[in-house]
């Protein structure tokens, strides 16, 4: 999921998460694994399609072979930085990390890969993300399942402490208890594990008329909940913490994934 520098501030960006049919149980959300593994491939210029193609046979392989893993292949359809294709495995914790590492770390795989998809990529990036799901509200039911996904990114400044986190918190958990979940509305925040400190915020859309502002902006909601005052002074203590932010529309690619439950 990143792109054009905004000065975007938590107000416009939950604006953007718009409402669906299915409510999610927050006991459910409690309880998912929170880890995601992330690749990010950057295909030289040029070739583009070779390496599409090579990664999709090398998808297969992997499946084919008895990977016990599923991988999700999105790639960009707005955004700063089109090249990018994204390749992600969810969900799971720490243990679960390390037994697969060591039971499922194919050395064929891995050969096969440095084979036949490698020679053809750019560059790379490699995280985990760990996601919030007390402070979000996301549906387990497949409702927000895109298969475009809006994602605003924010680089966190250095010593920016723990303020600006709070107030996410508190207007995340003031959001639930007012009900702004319950009308359909759903967002899931995530913070990435390696590289600079990160910070996003999600949301799923069908088709790109679904991107449209919803009538009921969530500032207009949260301030008649809150109160304007309390509610600006959280998003300032919100956007303190931030160098910068960027927001890129994501598409799940079929194509470019494996099967199985995934995120």
């Amino acid at each position: 999921m990143r792109v054009t520098k905004l000065a975007v501030s938590l107000t416009a960006i939950i604006a953007f998460v718009l409402p669906f049919s299915v409510s999610a149980d927050n006991h459910e959300e409690e309880e998912r694994k929170p880890l995601t593994e992330v690749w990010f491939m950057v295909p030289k210029q040029g070739k583009e399609a070779e390496f599409e193609e090579a990664l999709q046979a090398h998808l297969a392989y992997r499946a084919e072979t008895g990977e016990a893993r599923s991988w999700m292949g999105y790639r960009v359809a707005l955004g700063h930085n089109i090249a990018p294709i994204m390749l992600r495995h969810c969900c799971f914790d720490w243990s679960e990390r390390y037994q697969w590492v060591d039971a499922e770390g194919s050395e064929e795989r891995g050969a096969h890969f440095a084979e036949n998809v490698h020679p053809l990529v750019d560059h790379y990036h490699h995280y985990m993300e760990r996601t919030d799901y007390e402070n979000s509200h996301w549906p387990n039911d497949g409702s927000a399942s895109g298969p475009y996904f809006g994602v605003t990114t924010w680089k966190l400044k250095m010593n920016a402490g723990p303020g600006p986190n709070e107030a996410r918190n508190k207007i995340s958990q003031a959001a639930l208890e007012a009900g702004w979940g319950d009308q359909g509305n759903y967002w899931l925040w995530i913070s990435r594990i390696g590289g600079e400190p990160t910070m996003m915020i999600v949301n799923s859309f069908e088709n790109y008329a679904d991107m449209a502002p919803p009538e009921t902006t969530f500032y207009d909601f949260m301030s008649d909940t809150m109160g304007k005052e309390e509610l600006d002074e959280l998003f300032r203590e919100f956007g303190s913490a931030f160098a910068s932010a960027d927001y890129t529309i994501w598409m799940y690619d079929e194509d470019l994934s494996t099967p199985g439950e995934d995120d």
